[in-house]
């Protein structure tokens, strides 16, 4: 990526990525603790990361979540309703510990370092691939639900992003001609790359084996000048 777009203070080293290795899948997490909306949540995940959105019904929610059918009623509008909070809560987990801006160009630099690795060992998980492969089968069918999964899942990363780009355009830390959501967008793609494409063909199994290392090189790409 030019350096006519994007600069930074600080002196970066150009990107070598590493991709493509097995890994063995780990089990999906149990189904049953908590109070009845924590119990609502574990089931949809478990059910939606396993057998995608069509197949699962309100009776089996139910049922592997220990709750009643109101009971869902009770805390989610509908079956999208609880798709869209599983798939946030998800999210949630590797966007951990960002909800401070930063204070300097240097710690802007770090977060957004430390934002791709949390995000590219989150889609290292063999239940986050199997479930994007089904969300993806099911989108042509389903495009209400596509959008759902679209909305909380790569629309909320890219929001945050967005948000995190504009606070460092209006600090001076970033240089770019680009608005804060076509950087954010431009960012994102270059962590995520062809290796999740890959995964989501049953091509690898694991899309980003150094995580960290391919966050940091991406990042200085992204922010480095001639």
């Amino acid at each position: 990526m030019s350096g006519e777009l994007f600069c930074l203070t600080g002196s970066y080293h150009s990107a070598n990525f590493s991709f493509l290795k097995s890994v063995t899948p780990e089990p999906l997490p149990p189904a049953k603790k908590g109070g009845p909306r924590e119990r609502i949540l574990t089931a949809g995940r478990r059910l939606f990361f396993s057998q995608g959105f069509e197949k699962v019904s309100t009776d089996l929610l139910a049922r592997e979540a220990s709750v009643s059918k109101t009971s869902i009623y009770k805390y989610f509008d509908d079956m999208p309703g609880v798709l869209r909070a599983v798939v946030e809560a998800a999210g949630a987990e590797f966007e951990a510990g960002f909800s401070d801006q930063p204070t300097s160009p240097e710690m802007f630099h770090e977060m957004l370092e430390r934002y791709g690795t949390q995000l590219l060992s989150f889609l290292n998980k063999p239940e986050i691939i199997q479930f994007s492969k089904l969300m993806f089968e099911e989108a042509r069918a389903h495009p209400d639900i596509a959008k759902v999964f679209y909305d909380a899942a790569y629309g909320r990363t890219h929001r945050r992003l967005t948000d995190f780009m504009a606070h460092g355009k209006t600090n001076g830390w970033l240089v770019t001609p680009l608005t804060a959501a076509e950087a954010a967008e431009a960012l994102i793609n270059l962590w995520e790359g062809l290796p999740f494409v890959r995964a989501n063909l049953s091509l690898t199994d694991k899309p980003y084996p150094r995580p960290a290392a391919r966050a940091k090189k991406c990042v200085r790409v992204f922010l480095s000048s001639e």
